[in-house]
């Protein structure tokens, strides 16, 4: 506990801490949307 992160050192430089790019991004967008949209369609179907 009260332990500082040591940062990362990548040639003798600290690290910037990882960052989620574009592409993560849209996998994550993709990987969620989809399952929603199954959802909401059969919920459309079985409901109205």
């Amino acid at each position: 506990m009260g332990r500082m992160k040591k940062q990362s050192q990548v040639l003798g430089r600290c690290a910037p801490s990882p960052r989620i790019t574009k592409t993560a991004a849209l996998l994550v967008a993709t990987g969620l949307s989809v399952p929603v949209f199954i959802l909401l369609t059969l919920a459309e179907f079985l409901f109205f």
